[in-house]
């Protein structure tokens, strides 16, 4: 009893799910996805990094101020030049007096005392008349303000490989959505079909389990009534028993499907497929061209030729290490006073050039390094490409497999179906046991299983061609034309 009750829990949440076409699934697929809003804000991300490359050609302009406070005002003396200057004076007004005293005495010389005195009043007279050589040339507390500006002229060719760089990240981020959006478009498609097959496979286990209902039921009768043995009636039960299992196995896994993809849809509720599953479909045209849609169309090769440009591109970065710096520059100065008193100039223009001749190897190890980058993405844009074409030859294969098999299994269900009604008929008449019942009703079974298997083989490998090319988003339109 307890089996019977899980059993309606389950039927009952699938009933509670949302029942919706696969435009309708796949619309929301697209909307609600959170991953590919990611991926849409990462390209945004993107647009903006190269935007803000171009920034570096534009010329860099800074206001600049600074308050300070120094342990001492900083002064420029040249005092030492005024005593030397004072001397050489005093000593000139003591010979001019020597001079005219020798005139005046015959040649005789001023007497020493007479020319001391002389020498120190000339000394106190140029000491009184003549400034200190001493200037401020910061005081303790000071400031500045000014306008700095630098323009590039010349960096190696690093501004211009840096703004590829950004373009070429935004070209890898377009491509990384498209790849996101074909890996979602396919799983997604790959749970709709197995989604698709359970509903279908739980219709017919629920004809399973009425149908062996119904001859477990009578067998009972037959075996109270003495007209049938009672192993016809243990057959009935243990093939009865093991269809609700099925059964309850197959509305689980429906009910999981659901509930993946209505979070890859970003959906509250289960989502619950409303198509009905078709004879598989034909490859979406010859081998040769699919093979050429790989090269050209793969949403994951394109990825990985952006990612090795964004690799070329950082090289050309690396080389830049190897060139000088040139640029302009200029400063205004706004405190015109401290600049004065500081002998510093006003304002300023020139050209400046810098280039590194030594940083211990490290130049060098970084382009080794991003060529090596490079390398590794082409092997695997390589890899990659041999993987997807031989994918593709197997789905192709496999495609083909699946309608042989849908064919053949159309047919032998077929006969399983007559082979159950005349086995019925024939133990209505007493003709067949209930184990021959039993064992034909559970044969159609299979065969109607196993024709569902290979029209959902079918699907998932074109659902895997389509993912190779690039071209994910016609199975929505493969499918509604596939489905009544």
């Amino acid at each position: 009893m307890s089996s019977i009750l899980a059993l309606g829990q389950i039927l009952t949440g699938i009933c509670a799910a949302q029942p919706m076409d696969l435009e309708q699934a796949f619309d929301r697929l697209e909307s609600g996805n959170r991953g590919l809003q990611a991926g849409r804000e990462k390209i945004m991300g993107a647009q903006a990094s190269r935007r803000a490359s171009w920034g570096a050609f534009m010329p860099v302009v800074k206001l600049q101020a600074d308050v300070v406070r120094l342990d001492r005002d900083i002064v420029m003396d040249l005092d030492p030049i005024r005593e030397g200057i004072m001397q050489l004076e005093a000593n000139n007004a003591v010979q001019l007096q020597n001079l005219s005293y020798a005139m005046k005495n015959g040649g005789a010389q001023m007497p020493a005392q007479q020319q001391a005195a002389v020498q120190q009043a000339a000394y106190r007279q140029l000491d009184a008349g003549l400034p200190h050589f001493q200037e401020t040339m910061k005081t303790r507390d000071d400031w500045g303000v000014s306008v700095v500006a630098y323009q590039p002229l010349f960096h190696g060719g690093r501004i211009w490989a840096a703004n590829r760089v950004a373009t070429a990240r935004e070209d890898a981020a377009e491509s990384d959505l498209l790849r996101q959006k074909g890996d979602l478009r396919r799983d997604f498609a790959r749970l709709w079909v197995q989604g698709v097959l359970l509903k279908q496979s739980i219709g017919l286990r629920q004809q399973a389990l009425e149908s062996i209902g119904r001859h477990r039921d009578r067998a009972r009768r037959m075996v109270e009534q003495g007209v049938a043995d009672k192993a016809a009636f243990l057959r009935a039960g243990m093939a009865f028993a093991e269809a609700r299992t099925a059964l309850s196995d197959d509305s689980s896994r429906l009910e999981s499907v659901g509930l993946t993809l209505a979070q890859m849809a970003g959906s509250a509720e289960p989502i619950l497929p409303s198509d009905s599953l078709r004879p598989p479909p034909a490859a979406p045209g010859s081998p040769e061209e699919l093979q050429a849609s790989v090269e050209r169309r793969s949403p994951l090769l394109r990825s990985l030729a952006d990612q090795r440009e964004v690799a070329h591109r950082a090289v050309a970065v690396k080389n830049a290490d190897f060139l000088p710096e040139i640029g302009l520059f200029g400063k205004y100065e706004f405190n015109r006073e401290a600049a004065r008193d500081a002998l510093e100039p006003i304002w300023m223009v020139g050209v400046k050039g810098e280039m590194t001749l030594f940083r211990g190897g490290a130049d060098w190890n970084s382009r080794a390094a991003a060529l090596a980058a490079e390398r590794e993405v082409d092997a695997m844009r390589g890899e990659a490409r041999s993987v997807l074409e031989a994918q593709t030859a197997r789905q192709i294969l496999s495609m083909k497999q699946a309608g042989v098999r849908w064919e053949n299994l159309s047919a032998q269900a077929e006969l399983a179906r007559e082979n159950h009604r005349v086995t019925e008929a024939r133990f209505a008449e007493g003709q067949a046991t209930g184990l021959e019942v039993v064992d034909a009703w559970l044969s159609s079974e299979k065969a109607e299983l196993e024709r569902l298997s290979a029209a959902g083989d079918g699907w998932i490998a074109l659902d895997e061609i389509l993912w190779a090319t690039g071209r994910t988003d016609e199975f929505r339109q493969i499918w509604k034309g596939g489905v009544k």
